[in-house]
């Protein structure tokens, strides 16, 4: 049994080292917002979300983690307090037509990215404002077996990108992809390669590799999640650390209570989190952007589980 894990993990870190050994290349920043993170749990957890994955923001941190969704699952986030008139909102959901015939698990995710009141000069005249808005859909499934009796789920996204900028829009594609596999009842391994030829106007979304390990000390209960990732951007020269960790009170069926706390690339992320019925979860998270002029905002997210 060890040797056979033993053996897993470094099938898992070599297919890691192959993905990740592409990524280098000159500086890309298109559509940042495709990296910034959803959630405000994974966030308060300083984006370290691959391996711990399980609900509908799945479809964007690790599309295979959209297979632990056992009926219905839902989220929504909006973020507040953003500098320089800037908004960033997402939804998402994920379905499981039925545990019995294992058809897989379908997800949709929708991500909104915009800036206001942006001036409009020609000639130095000044010609008023327009507004820079794109859009991110995710169209999802993941499928979850039995591996040498253990859970393997793979999944993949379809992903349709707009952008609006003023009078010029254009529409682009591409797609994303993860595996995820529980060890055992105290760790879990992720892998998501995103962006894999996504393109808009012709000019390439920068690919991003993340590698994961969520670590439950505590056993089966999951009360206490300690998530470990890894990520590179390829044409940004950019590898990220992330780490976080987060315990949670259930102070009854209906109750119970979370604080998360982490660090994103050596930016401090906090958060708590509030169970609502045995469906309901509100979260909280106060996060710190790379960039110092961007300031500080926060996430606040409604998530619910069927």
């Amino acid at each position: 049994m060890i040797r056979k894990t033993a053996k897993f993990l470094v099938v898992f870190c070599l297919l890691s080292v192959v993905c990740i050994s592409g990524a280098q290349a000159d500086d890309n920043h298109m559509l940042p917002m495709l990296r910034m993170g959803v959630g405000a749990r994974a966030l308060a957890m300083g984006g370290a979300y691959v391996a711990e994955a399980h609900d509908a923001t799945a479809g964007y941190w690790n599309p295979a983690g959209l297979a632990d969704i056992e009926c219905v699952s839902f989220t929504g986030m909006y973020a507040a307090e953003m500098s320089w008139d800037r908004t960033f909102n997402y939804f998402a959901l994920g379905w499981t037509p039925s545990q019995v015939t294992n058809y897989g698990t379908f997800g949709i995710t929708w991500l909104n990215s915009a800036i206001d009141e942006i001036y409009k000069y020609e000639g130095g005249a000044y010609l008023g404002t327009f507004k820079d808005q794109n859009n991110v859909f995710l169209l999802s499934w993941a499928f979850k077996n039995e591996f040498q009796e253990r859970m393997f789920s793979f999944g993949f996204s379809f992903k349709v990108v707009t952008m609006d900028i003023d009078d010029w829009n254009e529409t682009g594609f591409g797609g994303d992809v993860g595996i995820k596999f529980a060890v055992d009842r105290r760790v879990s391994l992720g892998l998501m390669v995103q962006d894999m030829g996504t393109k808009v106007a012709n000019e390439t979304v920068p690919t991003t590799v993340r590698v994961g390990m969520a670590i439950y000390p505590l056993g089966e209960d999951h009360c206490l999640v300690i998530p470990i990732d890894y990520a590179t951007t390829r044409h940004r020269d950019d590898e990220t650390f992330h780490l976080g960790a987060e315990y949670f009170w259930e102070f009854s069926e209906n109750w119970g209570a979370a604080i998360m706390a982490g660090l994103n690339d050596g930016n401090f992320a906090i958060g708590t989190g509030l169970k609502v019925s045995s469906w309901f979860r509100f979260d909280y998270a106060y996060v710190t952007d790379k960039e110092e002029f961007l300031n500080e905002n926060h996430r606040l997210s409604l998530s619910a589980d069927f």
